[in-house]
């Protein structure tokens, strides 16, 4: 029984952690990486210093870091406040996400080995380990319960779950009671301190003036926030990394959606991403009929609740939502569209920059009409060079035979319209956009090319850029003197 609560803890604690470091230092792909790889070291040195202690010293060392668990997890958020309030370097985020990576596994991986002795070590190894492996499935179960939950909905759990291994192990009823009873108090305020220390976070290291936390919660793929600064402005953050702020929908929303869908007067629209569905209603007044699929159950819950008023979405018979994975419907759906909206992240992570790929431009293209168009936005402006931008626009050359870019200051990045035959010209485009922004730079297939001579497309087998760019990214930011 003990160990496979102590599976349940690991599994659980695993989850805590890592998501909330990746946000503390900015979700790329670079920070995953880091991050769980310091959980893992935390593990191995558990396993290999598990039989060097007394017995004695074990106890002592697991009451102590039993009882730290009850700060989780703000007290490391407090802390990288303090270091971002002293403009401390780099090297002491790191050293924060490993002393704690190191609290967080190590304790829980001792108990194994410990247990593991005599004749009969192999036999008790394989039972025992077996418990250990049920019960981080069964924590891990608990994890997808509090998917699309606030923190408040798991760490109870886990507090409960780590009281019971405190009797289990130390056989001591103070203890337990001590630590449950400061479990249950400390469980009353959860919302409240989880919103304040990640508002705090947000003050002191994204610069957010006067933040307030709206929402905070772990969906199944990353932690979604929605911050509001004292202005009013709100944010929506992924895995700490912004996604887009309230002001900057009109502008994205116009050109990836509006416009396009104005020209095309498409028969039938596919928008991918753009989970506060807030591009709906502008294309749907020149669409009969609009397919929206989303993932991420919890951004769309960020959106109807924060960004999208659900009145706006009201009476759209003619459109459609579905949770799914944009390359898996396009693989699966019989349908053909005019107009395709690829409303997604920057390319950061692995998983987002695949949706930028030649091979899922094409998998978009084969189901895309005749003269179907799909509009991308690019993550910035264009330029003569192979950064992100230019890289997207040579996928989508190889994809399709023409590409036009907008390169809009006003929303301080450019979007592509491809197509193997567009529907409109640059005049057209200019005619359409010349009363929203009048110094629109707006680029033909034929200059497109020009941009392009240093630019290598994203592709499957060519995702350099998700590390190069987090890198650069993440030593930038913690490790950048100048």
């Amino acid at each position: 029984m003990l160990l496979f609560l102590v599976g349940a803890c690991l599994s659980i604690s695993q989850f805590v952690m890592i998501r909330d470091f990746v946000t503390i230092l900015y979700g790329e792909e670079v920070v995953i990486i880091l991050v769980t790889a310091a959980f893992f070291l935390g593990l191995s040195i558990g396993y290999f210093l598990s039989l060097k202690f007394s017995d004695k010293f074990f106890e002592t060392s697991f009451l102590i870091i039993a009882f730290l668990h009850l700060t989780f997890p703000f007290s490391y958020r407090m802390l990288a406040v303090g270091i971002a309030r002293l403009d401390l370097s780099g090297y002491w985020y790191m050293a924060l996400m490993f002393v704690y990576a190191l609290i967080f596994s190590s304790i829980f991986a001792v108990f194994l080995p410990r247990r593991i002795h005599g004749e009969t070590a192999l036999q008790k190894m394989k039972i025992l380990y077996s418990m250990e492996l049920l019960g981080f499935a069964a924590g891990f179960a608990i994890v997808g319960l509090s998917w699309n939950k606030g923190i408040d909905f798991i760490i109870p759990i886990y507090w409960a779950l780590l009281a019971i291994v405190i009797q289990l192990a130390l056989q001591k009823k103070i203890w337990t009671v001590t630590f449950a009873l400061i479990a249950l108090v400390a469980g009353s305020s959860l919302t409240q301190i989880d919103h304040r220390t990640t508002a705090l976070l947000y003050e002191n290291k994204h610069s957010m003036d006067n933040a307030t936390t709206l929402m905070s919660i772990n969906s199944a793929y990353q932690k979604v926030e929605v911050m509001q600064d004292g202005e009013g402005e709100r944010y929506l953050y992924l895995d700490g990394l912004l996604n887009l702020n309230a002001s900057d929908l009109k502008d994205l929303n116009y050109y990836i959606a509006e416009i396009p869908a104005r020209l095309i007067k498409p028969e039938k629209t596919l928008i991918i991403g753009n989970g506060t569905l807030s591009s709906v209603p502008r294309v749907y007044p020149h669409s009969r009929f609009v397919q929206s699929v989303e993932l991420d159950v919890g951004v769309l819950s960020a959106g109807q609740q924060f960004f999208t008023p659900t009145q706006e979405l009201v009476g759209l018979d003619r459109w459609n939502l579905i949770i799914d994975d944009g390359k898996h419907f396009l693989k699966t759906t019989q349908d053909k569209f005019d107009l395709v909206i690829m409303d997604i992240p920057s390319p950061l992570t692995i998983q987002e920059a695949i949706l930028h790929t030649v091979e899922f431009y094409q998998l978009a293209r084969s189901k895309m009409t005749a003269q179907g168009v799909i509009a991308v936005q690019l993550s910035g402006p264009l330029q003569l060079n192979n950064r992100t931008p230019a890289r997207v626009v040579a996928a989508l050359s190889k994809a399709f035979k023409q590409v036009m870019v907008l390169n809009s200051e006003q929303a301080g990045r450019s979007f592509a319209y491809a197509s193997n035959h567009l529907p409109f010209n640059l005049s057209k485009v200019r005619e359409a956009t010349q009363m929203y922004e009048e110094d629109l730079m707006i680029l033909s297939p034929d200059d497109v090319p020009a941009y392009l001579t240093e630019a290598v497309p994203l592709a499957v087998d060519n995702l350099d850029l998700v590390l190069r760019r987090g890198w650069e990214r993440f030593s930038g930011r913690y490790f950048d003197d100048d």
